[in-house]
């Protein structure tokens, strides 16, 4: 017998496929932007796959918004370095 349940990863490519055509219509830079989203979600394929009925689209938002996080964190790291270097210099 074969599978009945599609894995997380197929629920990631369906859902991919179902916004094609907005995807189309963006400019390259921002079409390479919106494929980072989905790449990030596949990388957190193992944690959707914990939830017990995903909503593929939601782990896909909440994948994005989870390295938006880890952006703005390692930016505020990097500000507070360079303020610290500052602090030192400034008699």
């Amino acid at each position: 017998m074969g599978r009945t349940v599609r894995t997380f990863r197929d629920g990631i490519r369906i859902e991919e496929t179902r916004w094609k055509e907005f995807r189309r219509t963006l400019r390259p830079a921002q079409r390479e932007t919106f494929d980072k989203i989905f790449d990030h979600a596949r990388s957190l394929a193992d944690a959707g796959t914990m939830l017990p009925t995903p909503r593929i689209t939601e782990v896909v938002l909440l994948s994005a918004v989870l390295r938006l996080q880890e952006e703005i964190e390692e930016l505020g790291r990097k500000v507070h370095n360079i303020e610290e270097k500052i602090e030192e210099n400034t008699p």
